[in-house]
C-alpha cells in the first residue's frame, strides 16, 4: 500500500509542477501580447446590450427639443443597438429625438449609402427638421458621406461626427478578403472616391481617432481633411460606444466645442 501511496504522491507532485509551468507559459504569453489587443478583446463583452434592441423601429416625429433631430450610423458588424448608451446619454443634454439605423447583411457600402440617404429623408419628413445631425462609428462614417452626397441631400446634414471611421483607409482591412474589406483598404477605388470628393460641403465635421484604436491603422487614417481632428487616444475602437468620456466629447462636438 506505501508504494501506491509513494506512485500517487509522485504523480500529484508531476501534474502541480506541469500545471505549474503551463501557467506560468500562459501568463507569459497573456503579457506578451500587446495591452491593446487585450483591451480590444475585453470591451467586446460590453456591448453584449446591443443585443436587446430591435433591428427596427417607427420613425415617429417626436417632441421638438430645440435641436436638429439625431441620426445613429453603425459600422461594419455592428447594429443601431450600439448606440443606446450613447443616446441615453445625449438625451440628459437634451438631445430627446434620436434615430438609429440598421442595415441589412450583405449590404455593400453604396448600398448602405443609399439606404441612410432614405432613412435621413424618413426623419426629416417625419419630424418637419430642415437637417439633421450625424453620429457614426468606423465604416458609419463613410457610409454616412456617401449617403450626403446623394441627390437632394444638400444642406440635409448639419454636423458629422464620425469616431474610428477609417476616411483615408485601414491597413487591418487586409485580414479578411470580402467586399466590403476590400472597399475599406487605403489603395482601394473607394478611398480614391471620397477622397476626390471631400467633406459634405456645408456639413461641419470632427473625426474622432486615437492611437490605441487597432482597427484604424494608422491612427491618422480617421481623420479627414475639411473637419475636424479630435484626438481621442487612449480609447478603443470599441470605447467610442461604452465609454462616458467620449459620450461628453460627442456632446461637445455636437455645440461645435471641441477643444
Amino acid at each position: 500500500m506505501k508504494d501506491w501511496r509513494d506512485v500517487l504522491s509522485l504523480i500529484g507532485a508531476g501534474a502541480a509542477k506541469t500545471a505549474m509551468t503551463a501557467g506560468r507559459k500562459v501568463a507569459e504569453g497573456y503579457h506578451a501580447i500587446d495591452p491593446d489587443v487585450t483591451r480590444h478583446l475585453a470591451h467586446v463583452p460590453l456591448l453584449s446590450f446591443s443585443l436587446f434592441v430591435s433591428r427596427r423601429e417607427p420613425i415617429a416625429p417626436g417632441e421638438p427639443d430645440g435641436h436638429p433631430p439625431l441620426i445613429f450610423v453603425h459600422g461594419l458588424g455592428g447594429n443601431r443597438g450600439n448606440f443606446l448608451l450613447m443616446a441615453l446619454y445625449l438625451r440628459l443634454y437634451g438631445r430627446k429625438r434620436s434615430y438609429k439605423i440598421h442595415f441589412d447583411p450583405g449590404q455593400t457600402i453604396e448600398q448602405m449609402a443609399v439606404a441612410l440617404a432614405h432613412f435621413i429623408q424618413d426623419v426629416r419628413q417625419a419630424t418637419g427638421s430642415e437637417s439633421v445631425d450625424l453620429i457614426a462609428h468606423s465604416m458609419g462614417g463613410l457610409v454616412a458621406r456617401l449617403a450626403l452626397s446623394e441627390p437632394g441631400l444638400d444642406g440635409a446634414a448639419r454636423t458629422l461626427i464620425t469616431m474610428g471611421a477609417p476616411h483615408k483607409g485601414t491597413y487591418s482591412a487586409r485580414f479578411a478578403n470580402t467586399e466590403v474589406t476590400r472597399a475599406l483598404r487605403p489603395d482601394s477605388e473607394l478611398m480614391r472616391r471620397l477622397a476626390a470628393m471631400g467633406w459634405p460641403k456645408g456639413v461641419r465635421g470632427a473625426t474622432f481617432f486615437s492611437r490605441n484604436d487597432l482597427f484604424v491603422l494608422p491612427a491618422e487614417s480617421a481623420t479627414a481633411e475639411g473637419a475636424e481632428a479630435v484626438d481621442a487616444t487612449p480609447f478603443t475602437h470599441y470605447s467610442y460606444l461604452i465609454d462616458p468620456r467620449c459620450f461628453v466629447k460627442v456632446a461637445q462636438a455636437l455645440e461645435g466645442k471641441t477643444t
